[in-house]
């Protein structure tokens, strides 16, 4: 493939051919042609020798596996093997998404002998969870005058699903073995009932079990009155989170992604719910992804959720009310919903009380400002834009709570806190019921 630089070049040789002759210079001609001659084969020769050889060339990306954890480095190697019967020398560089560091020979320049194999390597290490298109590796060789290049994609294209980042889930998992932040394992909600723990005591009526008569107060009160003791009834609560994985949801820099960040707080969040021996469960939706996980209160719908968000990334628009019928269907009236949106679609939210219905619900609207470049340049615009995006997510966050939602604004440093104490505001007014 002849560059501009080279049609340039060409043009400008054809342009004197034809000036020298109209103007009769004679020996300028002669220059002119000779320039041509020079150029022209160089491009011509290129393309029929050395161009040719770049297709005799197998590239080779691999890994282990086409798993990857965020901000941990993840080794690949690149093996290039020359079947040309002469030596050949190129460029190469692999394709990659913006979310990944790159270190190592991802990039360069590589001569190999007849039938030579050499073996390159690099570390990609990723800076956001989902599904992530790694190369092809890219080949390409110049003539000497750099007026041709020869490009070629060669090797396969790898999808790299990364899960969240060890330390969040490890976050996570100690935070379940201490109260430090938290008072977890305390079940707020009372219920007298057949349970194990003393609540209160009431006086006796026939057809109450002799086993709860408390003896020991007989005498003690009025004479020969009978009392029996009322037992705690353990509630559980069931909570779904309901996650808005539409393009809503992918703003940010390659650092700080919106969906990224929110997705590891839910997941903390989702550990805090399952020490306290309640039942946690996941919906991930969007015009592209549909994907439910129904509550449990075990682990495996947390260990399932971190599978499902490392193969998948927002995309596609989000309906509230696709959503809301579809869990309708799916969860018991009891169950809390938890809806985080960035609400960047056309529903009207006041109609979100007609969506939700008798069903319970509590909404955090992602703040999108929270997730933008931050730096020095453009203060007056930035002013200006943080102004205007925080009026409009305050108008929204007043028009849910006017409808009697619990209505958080959430960003990158706050989202847990608020999950966790929403979720604690619940089982302290019995919602689970």
């Amino acid at each position: 493939m002849i560059r501009r630089a080279g049609y340039l070049i060409l043009s400008a040789s054809i342009y004197n051919i034809f000036e020298s002759i109209l103007l009769g210079y004679r020996y300028y001609i002669i220059f002119s042609i000779i320039l041509f001659f020079v150029f022209s084969s160089d491009i011509l020769i290129f393309n029929l020798t050395t161009a040719r050889k770049l297709r005799n060339v197998e590239v080779e990306i691999s890994s282990e596996n086409e798993k990857a954890r965020k901000f941990s480095p993840k080794e690949f190697t690149i093996a290039f093997l020359n079947r040309n019967n002469s030596p050949l020398s190129f460029h190469y560089y692999v394709y990659s998404s913006d979310t990944f560091r790159m270190s190592g020979d991802f990039e360069g320049f590589i001569s190999l002998k007849p039938f030579e194999r050499a073996v390159k390597k690099f570390s990609v290490t990723p800076n956001t969870i989902g599904r992530y298109k790694l190369g092809p590796v890219s080949v390409y060789i110049e003539d000497g005058m750099r007026f041709a290049v020869e490009r070629a994609e060669v090797s396969k294209i790898i999808d790299l699903r990364v899960a969240p980042a060890l330390s969040e889930i490890m976050a996570a998992r100690s935070e379940r073995i201490s109260n430090m932040l938290y008072y977890t394992g305390i079940h707020y909600n009372k219920k007298a009932g057949q349970g194990y723990d003393f609540l209160t005591l009431r006086e006796y009526v026939p057809g109450d079990e002799i086993r709860y008569v408390a003896w020991a107060m007989i005498g003690r009160t009025r004479g020969d009155d009978l009392y029996v003791k009322q037992m705690e009834e353990e509630r559980i609560m069931d909570v779904i989170f309901l996650i808005d994985y539409g393009n809503g949801m992918n703003q940010g820099h390659d650092g700080k992604r919106m969906f990224d960040s929110i997705m590891a707080d839910v997941i903390k969040t989702s550990y805090k719910i399952r020490k306290n021996q309640d039942g946690v469960g996941f919906f991930i939706s969007s015009s592209e992804t549909n994907v439910f996980i129904p509550p449990e209160r075990t682990a495996a719908p947390i260990e399932n959720l971190q599978k499902v968000i490392s193969d998948i990334r927002p995309a596609g628009s989000f309906s509230l009310k696709s959503s809301l019928d579809f869990l309708k269907r799916k969860i018991k009236k009891t169950t809390m919903i938890f809806i985080i949106s960035s609400f960047e679609y056309g529903e009207d939210p006041r109609w979100i009380r007609d969506m939700i219905g008798s069903y319970k619900a509590m909404i955090f609207i992602a703040n999108p400002y929270d997730f933008i470049v931050t730096g020095e340049e453009n203060r007056t615009l930035r002013a200006t834009l943080f102004h205007k995006q925080h009026d409009l997510v305050e108008r929204k966050k007043e028009i849910l709570r006017s409808l009697g939602f619990r209505t958080e604004i959430v960003g990158s440093r706050d989202a847990y806190r608020k999950l966790v104490a929403s979720y604690l505001y619940a089982k302290m007014n019995n919602m689970g019921e």
